[in-house]
């Protein structure tokens, strides 16, 4: 047979896209395919790993044997390795006749470049594995699969088997290609696997002269035919003890034939014929929308049932499995990224096993890869079951609240394919624990004062119209502690018996409820922004880089607990001292002490210009904000002035948990920039009111959108909300007498 050219020109792909000019489906893909194919791989960085690929393509058999040669194999590879080059991807591998600079893909080449992968692979890699060819099926060598076949991969030098044998000469059965997987998983590298050949019990060969089946009947080899079963993949018993992350995709399931397709019938020789799950799978990779492997496969399958394909070929179903099926696209097992399920009608197919309650919010697609911030609907759902759910369609200002749906406004859409999770309801109070007391661990006696008057502040603030407090002893966001007739509130209101956070006591002759009202302000503030950061994905990388150095003081250079001392001269003398052994990136729920200082410092990752704000919620509750202006990529700039850390501060103690969110957003053409500084202090001003009058209601309803629709994000002075990405910190700030009785810092557990 004539052999392909060894890469997929642009003089053929113009010649593929003008041959079906004017012609719907498949011509309008092709047309696709052939001018933006260098997009292919722009949408998900490797990051700090290594990709690398072994491309592997039979198309010649021995046709002595009866075995036919197939057309695109050799055709599938070029493609990948052209749109991986293009991709910046420099180790790639190939096995495939036909194809320039290859060796040929006998059965020794192909495990040994699949070991070869294994020996130079490691924690954090990517590795691809792409195999088109013949499929057939033989009976099981060792008793382990459930219908008692053995799918195997046809490689170049298969061979006719002799009278009486129940193998295939030199083909590559499940369980071998599934341990040489599993030994680059068990380097730590995440592998993505990709075959292109059947896994089909049937005896079906080619369909019409636009359509051949990469299936081989097994009676060519003098082996009895299988019966149809189920079909086998390449997970092992071990699945569970490997580091490396698994996403396969197969291009039929075990009762089908998969095909290649003449995708261009006046194309020189066979440079047009591809296999119909590779042709289909690049043409996906190539739109420019961020993809995770979930949305890739489902668009691929939609794909293989398109009116568009020959009619015999539309008989095969892809298949996948592995853990990384949400990860994001060549982006490895520790990504994340959007989630979608089907929808039929009202139904949607996941339910509580997949994280959906009543009241979850549902974006509404009419195509699998449809871009992640575009829906043509919104929808709520009215009924959860283990593994589905019943949805009804809402208007676009729904804001899910625990309890309560929001109207229904009509049917369906009957367009709607696909349903994309944005959010659960978010708690509308909040939630103070029991008092106990702190040394002991007992409630509170019924007639102590401090709950009778924690009780008088609680139902002065639930007169009001704005937050509400209530107390549920399983399920609080505040825990709140007596000590020496003195409540204190806090996430964690003591560490190692000493008591955190903000505290009252009658004595102090301010009233309990304004700071039972500013600490819901701050704690709703806080899962606003958590929830956006929350439901950020690597498919869409913040365009602002940000670093948070953690400078650490000396307990030599600190003034011993119950001295009295002057913090600013104390922490003016520690920093000092501290800044010359040089700073170290804040750990995530750190433990940090009395004049620690921390910094964060922001710079452009993309060209463009940014608003970046910084909101911090300190263990009183307080909240502050910072502004920056970040454009392109020059140089790094601080983010606010040098925070620094103090248990025993001017304004007196003040230990316990604090937060900080690190809000981007892009800034709009002739708009103003988004400023926070000064909008949303809890603190300021008489009452904790915000320093800057109207403004502030502008604000207030931004930051509402975002904490209840961090999804879809309604606008803000012509800013939309999709373009926005919160980064979220968190640490404990100990008492000094906790700091000094250890001598040392470490992270919290």
């Amino acid at each position: 047979m004539p052999r392909v050219a060894s890469r997929v020109t642009s003089q053929q792909l113009n010649s593929v896209r003008l041959s079906f000019r004017g012609t719907s489906g498949l011509g309008a893909w092709l047309q696709r395919f052939a001018s933006a194919l260098a997009a292919c791989f722009w949408l998900a960085e490797p990051g700090l790993t290594e990709t690398r690929a072994l491309l592997v393509g039979v198309s010649a058999y021995d046709e002595s044997i009866g075995l036919a040669s197939l057309r695109g194999p050799a055709n599938d590879v070029a493609l990948f390795r052209d749109v991986l080059a293009r991709r910046g991807v420099a180790d790639i591998r190939i096995l495939a006749d036909g194809v320039e600079s290859s060796a040929i893909p006998t059965r020794a080449a192909i495990l040994g470049a699949l070991g070869a992968l294994a020996a130079h692979s490691a924690a954090g890699d990517l590795v691809m594995v792409t195999m088109s060819g013949h499929g057939t099926r033989q009976p099981d060598d060792n008793g382990e699969e459930s219908d008692g076949l053995d799918e195997v991969f046809l490689p170049a030098d298969t061979a006719r088997s002799e009278p009486g044998a129940k193998a295939i000469p030199n083909a590559i059965t499940d369980d071998e290609l599934g341990a040489a997987i599993l030994a680059i998983r068990a380097t730590g590298a995440d592998v993505w696997f990709v075959m292109d050949s059947c896994h089909s019990g049937s005896g079906l060969r080619a369909g019409d002269l636009d359509s051949a089946a990469r299936f081989v009947d097994p009676a060519l080899f003098g082996l009895a035919a299988p019966e149809e079963g189920t079909p086998d993949n390449i997970t092992s018993e071990a699945e569970g003890d490997v580091p490396g992350g698994l996403i396969a995709f197969y291009a039929a399931r075990s009762s089908e034939v998969a095909r290649e397709v003449n995708l261009a019938p006046d194309a020189a020789g066979d440079g047009g014929w591809y296999g119909l799950f590779s042709s289909r799978l690049a043409a996906r990779l190539e739109d420019p929308g961020a993809l995770t492997y979930r949305q890739l496969f489902q668009a691929v399958l939609e794909d293989m049932n398109s009116g568009a394909v020959p009619g015999g070929a539309r008989l095969q179903t892809p298949s996948w499995e592995g853990s990384m099926i949400d990860a994001a696209v060549f982006g490895g097992s520790a990504t994340a990224g959007l989630r979608q399920f089907a929808v039929k009608r009202d139904e949607i197919a996941a339910g509580r096993v997949h994280g959906l309650v009543e009241g979850s919010l549902i974006a509404l697609v009419d195509d699998a890869a449809a871009a992640p911030d575009t829906r043509i609907a919104l929808a709520q759902v009215e009924d959860a079951q283990p593994i589905r759910a019943y949805l009804r369609r809402v208007e676009e200002d729904c804001t899910p609240v625990a309890g309560a749906l929001c109207d229904a406004v009509g049917p369906m859409p009957a367009e709607a394919r696909y349903g994309r999770v944005l959010s659960r309801p978010l708690a509308t109070a909040l939630k103070l624990s029991a008092v106990t007391d702190l040394t002991s661990g007992v409630p509170l006696a019924e007639w102590d004062p401090l709950l009778a008057a924690l009780a008088d502040a609680v139902a002065e603030v639930n007169a009001g119209d704005g937050v509400q407090v209530e107390t549920d002893p399983a399920d609080f966001v505040i825990e709140v502690a007596a000590q020496d007739g003195r409540l204190w509130f806090g996430g964690r209101a003591a560490l190692q018996g000493l008591p955190v956070g903000l505290s009252w006591a009658p004595a102090d002759g301010v009233a309990l409820a304004p700071l039972l009202t500013r600490m819901a302000k701050a704690e709703e503030l806080a899962a606003f922004l958590t929830s956006v950061a929350e439901t950020g994905s690597p498919l869409n990388p913040a365009p602002v880089d940000v670093a948070a150095d953690l400078t650490s003081s000396r307990l030599e250079d600190l003034d011993p607990p119950g001295t009295g001392s002057n913090p600013i001269r104390e922490c003016s003398r520690a920093l000092t001292h501290a800044r010359a052994d040089g700073p170290h990136p804040l750990e995530d729920a750190a433990e940090v002490k009395q004049c620690d200082a921390l910094d964060l410092s922001v710079r452009g990752a993309v060209p463009g210009a940014r608003d970046v704000n910084r909101i911090h919620i300190d263990a009183q509750f307080c909240v502050t904000a910072s502004h920056v202006h970040v454009e392109d990529t020059a140089a790094a700039t601080r983010l606010g002035e040098s925070m620094i850390i103090c248990s025993d501060c001017p304004g007196g103690y003040s230990a316990g948990e604090e937060r900080l969110f690190v809000l981007i957003t892009e800034s709009a053409d002739n708009a103003e920039q988004l400023d926070l500084s000064g909008l949303v202090e809890t603190c300021a001003g008489d009452g904790g009111a915000p320093t800057r009058g109207g403004a502030a209601g502008e604000a207030a309803a931004f930051l509402e959108k975002l904490g209840r629709r961090p999804d879809t994000r309604g606008q803000f002075g012509g800013l939309s909300i999709a373009d926005v990405w919160v980064t979220r910190y968190r640490w404990q700030v100990l008492p000094k007498e906790l700091a000094f009785r250890r001598g040392t810092v470490a992270a919290a557990p």
